[in-house]
């Protein structure tokens, strides 16, 4: 059969290429396995309609095949082949992303009994505040479920709405309704407007209500009168029970003449019970469910087709994003991506976008029409704004775009800031670009898929002019300053006095020229790189370095060493594993005398299904190395010594969530089964472990487990961020000796070698240093602060006196820690960071390595002159006098490599 360009018949010629590379098994043999009749499977791969989701699933299954991938390829196909939504629906019995207005009020079920708790607040009290996730319904309980309850007159505004404005509050109402409150802290960036908007809402002689999502909760204690004010006005809204759940469900569809199939009610409810941010995700799945009901019915052959919860919101962006004309679709990723505000230690959010930020032409409104239509935009007279949040977190297109270039996209929102300041400012030149926020901003819009608005182009567009001139103004002033230095040098012969005058001025003179000529350098050094030329890059940001010597000039000297990857080989490490355990023990090379690359040596992470699951390395006392993996659906301990060919030495049954050896020769081995069962196994022989203890009755789930540096203490951290120490002195009875809980978000922890100081980070990029002293009352020494996204990894340094830090945000950090209550950082280095697990310390103080779930490792060299030298060993041709004087004008030559 022809596979042509159908999705169907590619889906069912995959579908047939499964089973071949399974073993050619017969279909009656592939029933027997799956639980379903030889003619259904040979249907599903037979491309003339599309299997149900369970009949591609247990076919899949049947032929040891990854059930998540064909899951998305089902719903994939299902979007293109299944039927559509009508076009003229009448009114539906659910909002999807959209929350429930004031006019929706009657079809807004579940929460009376919060609205009960909420009614009696305001009654006994002029200021509250509803607290709850995003996606909890928030909007929904103060706009369709309190408003319609309460006498009198309610405004209902929102921060964005009235600017963070106190003048612009309608504060002659009974009651103002402030939903979306946490609007005052990410689109208000002017600390004495959000205070004097909070104290007109505290000072105001009316009943207020709050709406504010509970990662915000911490910003509204930096408020001392609002702490005051909600100290017992305070309503948690969590996730609902699964009576509220069913009403939710049922109750809308009753009333539009409806009925929901028992099952689908079931399944829903298993789905959504005790998740807080799960309602716009089951009411747009309800919605689309609606839309493909049978009759009056909403069938569970409905909701999935529709995608479910997890892939309706999704499925509707993507069907919708496909749907557009190919110049549209690039508009849509320009306006989606300005309607999203980067979080900062928090999730990202939404942002409401003034209409005027975007270029008016034709295209541009058929996206927003679309786009609105598909209830994932909602348009204002002028504003635009995304429906929900949710779709931000469930539509993989979307996540993708935002983690592909978040440094771009934060330069992005600064130079629309910056376009609009100026042009408010009747385009006063003085807030134009200058320096490197101007080449940032040049460099960005250069870059593939980048698309400016007319305002932001004339911004860009008057800066170059005005640098340009400033340049020209520059040039003619060093020319004078050249004439001033020689006068005063004949001066010298005058006066000793005018000698001290001449040098001073010539010094300062000197070392300011040799600054801007060194930015320049450094950023023509960054042109040179992404051009091809890394020789003369490398070169040119040494030869800056040298010539200024700053902190930032000296990091981008490691960044750019880091990028070749130079010490990898001339070191010694091989790349096809950690190159060292937690102890520092480097791979035993002597059965691999010759160093190699992946071409001759497997990867670890290249043999794992699912790929990239390397949890863990250790070093035996017999010169053995061994990784641990956790693999679908069993975990495994690969014995990596002979690199060119890792084999399993045990695999573990059961459902393990995670693995880790300890350090110090790997003894001890833990595994965590289930939700909070950790199991201490005796791995001096790693092919035959043995259980000497587990670890029961953990109060929460735990979700990451480490060693302290001499394996000794076993840490785990649970899903509410509690750290917990626990002695291994004797494996058959861990007992828990300390806990550590700071209130912010963990999710990765460090013991120093002496035990006494734990390290801990999270989402929100900040790391802070704790004294274990009494390890039950921990005391805070330090909180360091740079990573602007969530910290992966932490290790201490031997010695104790420097941290190493990895980063999502793509960089590698040391912190000095020599005076542990004022710690600095020492340097940055920047590179790709996806997939890192563990960090440690080499065999010199300032050589750092990171071990990343694929089985590979990455060095980074802090040592500055060890990484100049590292580079000039890579340089085939040296910089020619002609190249030196375009970049460093005025300076002698001196080839920064010779």
């Amino acid at each position: 059969m022809d596979v042509g360009d159908s999705p169907l018949l590619k889906f069912a010629a995959d579908l047939r290429s499964l089973r071949d590379k399974a073993g050619g098994s017969s279909y009656r043999q592939l029933g027997a396995r799956a639980h379903y009749s030889a003619t259904t499977l040979s249907d599903a791969a037979g491309g003339r309609k599309l299997p149900t989701l369970a009949v591609t699933l247990a076919y899949v299954r049947a032929c040891e095949g990854d059930e998540a991938e064909w899951e998305n390829r089902w719903h994939e196909v299902a979007a293109e082949v299944l039927p559509q939504p009508p076009a003229n629906e009448g009114h539906p019995p659910y909002a999807g992303l959209a929350a429930y207005g004031t006019e929706d009020a009657e079809w807004f079920f579940g929460r009376d009994r919060t609205l009960d708790d909420l009614e009696a607040r305001i009654r006994d009290r002029r200021f509250a505040a509803v607290f709850g996730a995003s996606g909890a319904g928030k909007s929904s309980l103060l706009r369709a479920g309190l408003v319609p309850r309460l006498p009198g007159s309610t405004a209902v505004t929102t921060p964005g709405e009235v600017e963070v404005r106190p003048e612009k509050l309608d504060l002659g109402r009974d009651l103002i309704i402030v939903d979306q409150f946490e609007e005052v802290f990410t689109l208000c960036q002017d600390a004495d407007q959000r205070a004097a908007f909070i104290d007109a809402l505290l000072d105001a002689e009316c009943r207020v209500v709050l709406g504010v999502r509970a990662d915000f909760y911490g910003h509204c204690a930096q408020h001392p009168r609002l702490v005051e004010a909600l100290t017992d006005g305070q309503l948690l809204l969590g996730p609902m029970g699964p009576e509220e759940l069913r009403q939710v469900i049922m109750q809308p569809a009753v009333k539009a003449s409806c009925t929901v199939e028992t099952a689908l009610v079931s399944r829903l409810i298993a789905e959504t019970t005790g998740q807080a941010g799960v309602l716009p995700l089951m009411s747009h799945a309800l919605l689309e469910t609606w839309r493909r009901r049978r009759g009056t019915t909403l069938t569970v052959a409905g909701y999935e087709a529709a995608g479910g919860i997890q892939h309706a919101i999704a499925q509707t962006a993507e069907r919708t994003f496909t749907s557009l004309e190919k110049h549209q679709r690039a508009l849509a990723r320009e306006v989606f991506l300005r309607l999203t505000a980067l979080g900062d230690g928090t999730e990202d959010t939404k942002r409401r976008l003034p209409r005027a930020e975007l270029d008016a032409n034709v295209d541009v409104d058929v996206v927003l029409d679309r786009l609105a239509h598909a209830r994932l935009l909602t348009l204002d007279r002028d504003t635009v704004e995304i429906a929900h949040e949710a779709l931000i977190r469930s539509w993989p297109r979307l996540r993708n775009w935002l983690a592909a270039d978040r440094d771009g996209l934060r330069t992005m929102r600064q130079l629309t800031d910056a376009a609009t300041t100026w042009h408010s400012l009747g385009r006063d030149p003085d807030a134009l670009y200058r320096g490197s926020r101007l080449d940032t901003a040049v460099e960005w819009t250069q870059r593939e898929n980048v698309r400016t608005s007319a305002l932001e182009r004339d911004f860009l567009t008057e800066s170059l002019a005005a640098r340009d001139r400033e340049r020209h103004l520059a040039h003619r002033n060093n020319r004078r300053l050249r004439q001033l230095v020689a006068l005063l040098l004949v001066l010298l012969v005058l006066a000793s006095g005018a000698v001290v005058l001449a040098i001073r001025a010539q010094q300062q003179a000197a070392t300011e020229r040799n600054l801007s000529v060194a930015r320049y350098a450094a950023n023509e050094a960054q042109n040179r790189r992404a051009a091809g030329d890394g020789g003369l890059a490398n070169q040119l940001i040494i030869a800056a370095y040298r010539l200024s010597g700053t902190g930032d000039l000296r990091d981008l000297v490691l960044s750019a060493h880091a990028s070749a990857g130079a010490d990898m080989i001339s070191r010694s490490v091989l790349p096809t594993g950690p190159a060292l355990s937690p102890d520092g023990t480097q791979i035993p090379t002597a059965r691999v005398p010759d160093i190699a690359d992946g071409r001759v040596y497997k990867r670890v992470g290249g043999l794992l299904t699912p790929k990239n699951t390397v949890t863990s390395f250790t070093v035996t006392s017999s010169e053995r190395a061994y990784a641990t993996t956790t693999e679908t659906p069993d975990a495994r301990i690969w014995d990596v010594t002979d690199a060119r060919e890792p084999v399993v030495a045990h695999t573990f049954t059961g459902p393990v969530t995670r693995v880790a050896f300890a350090p110090a020769g790997g003894r001890f081995l833990v595994t965590v089964e289930g939700a909070s069962e950790a199991k201490i196994w005796d791995a001096t022989n790693p092919r035959e472990p043995k259980v000497l203890g587990v670890l029961t009755g953990h109060p929460r789930w735990i979700t990451d487990i480490a060693f302290s540096p001499d394996g000794r203490t076993l840490i785990t951290i649970d899903n509410q961020s509690t750290v917990r120490f626990w002695s291994l002195a004797n494996p058959a009875e861990p007992k828990q000796v300390g806990e550590l809980d700071d209130g912010e978000d963990v999710s990765t922890v460090a013991l120093s070698p002496d035990r006494r100081t734990a390290a801990v980070a999270g989402a929100n990029g900040t790391i802070r240093l704790w004294d274990l002293a009494n390890p039950w009352q921990p005391t805070r020494l330090a909180r360091m602060t740079g990573h602007s996204d969530k910290v992966l990894s932490l290790g201490f340094r031997r010695d104790g006196q420097a941290l190493a830090s990895v980063s999502k945000d793509d960089t590698v950090r040391m912190w000095n820690l020599a005076d542990q209550r004022h710690p600095t950082q020492q340097a940055r280095i920047s590179g790709p960071t996806d997939g890192v697990y563990g960090v440690n310390f080499g065999d010199t103080p300032d050589w750092v390595i990171t071990s990343n779930a694929d089985g590979t490792t990455r060095s980074w060299e802090f040592d500055v002159n060890e990484a100049i030298a590292r580079m000039c060993e890579t340089v085939d041709q040296p910089i020619t006098e002609e190249e030196w004087r375009r970049n460093f004008e005025g300076i002698p030559y001196d080839s920064p490599c010779s």
